[in-house]
């Protein structure tokens, strides 16, 4: 019966140790919180701090920049909820480059011819016109012979022009009928009838030294004339 009366006292001892653990667990858990929480709000601040001397630094940059260059712009500053879907610095693509618009003197329609910057319907179709009376055209010189057409107008298209001189179509000299001789620009038609009476005679034109018998044709018209025609013999 004795150990029974000492079982009071043990529990009371434990009981004694487990409060003064308890206060010991606490007492700690306050000292290191509290200088923890201390040392974060000093960290945060000094964070802050540093921000603030940066973003003092970029506004004195970006003002000298500005006072610098009259053509400064103010750059994007970019926050958390602003940045682009493809991230912070985005690449623009290329500029396409359009291909210079050509277009082929002996060949265009007058539908063509329209895509010209200044040449309208009523150029277009005095052009082609006159391309089919000539044959084709050897210099973009030519273009003055039509109607209307002024240098300053070639020099703004000389360099959209191309130019195929193997489409030409040739007068055959030595078969042409007066009508047709005389409807080209560069002969007269007194210089046609002139051919067509020198070929009735038996006359055959094989050459420009051959075309020199002709009275009426003058140097300056056969060196016009030279690059349509054709001395082929029937």
């Amino acid at each position: 019966m004795t150990p029974k009366k000492h079982l009071p006292m043990r529990s009371q001892i434990v009981g004694i140790a487990w409060v003064i653990a308890l206060l010991l667990f606490l007492t700690g858990y306050y000292f290191f919180s509290s200088r923890g929480g201390k040392e974060g709000a000093e960290g945060a601040a000094s964070l802050a701090g540093q921000r603030e001397i940066l973003t003092q630094k970029e506004d004195s940059v970006y003002a000298s920049r500005r006072e610098t260059h009259a053509s400064y712009r103010e750059p994007i500053r970019y926050t958390p909820n602003s940045l682009p879907a493809e991230g912070l610095y985005t690449t623009a693509p290329p500029p396409v480059r359009k291909q210079a618009l050509q277009v082929e003197l002996n060949t265009a329609d007058s539908t063509t011819l329209q895509l010209l910057h200044g040449i309208g319907p009523a150029y277009a179709r005095r052009i082609v016109r006159y391309r089919e009376r000539l044959g084709g055209f050897v210099a973009d010189t030519q273009l003055l012979e039509v109607y209307g057409f002024t240098p300053a107008l070639l020099e703004h298209l000389r360099p959209h022009l191309a130019l195929d001189t193997t489409a030409l179509r040739r007068l055959p000299i030595n078969s042409a009928e007066l009508k047709a001789l005389a409807r080209h620009p560069y002969m007269e038609y007194y210089q046609a009838r002139d051919i067509v009476a020198l070929r009735s005679r038996g006359v055959l034109f094989r050459s420009a030294e051959d075309l020199r018998a002709v009275p009426s044709m003058a140097d300056s018209t056969l060196e016009r004339l030279l690059p349509y025609l054709d001395f082929a013999t029937p």
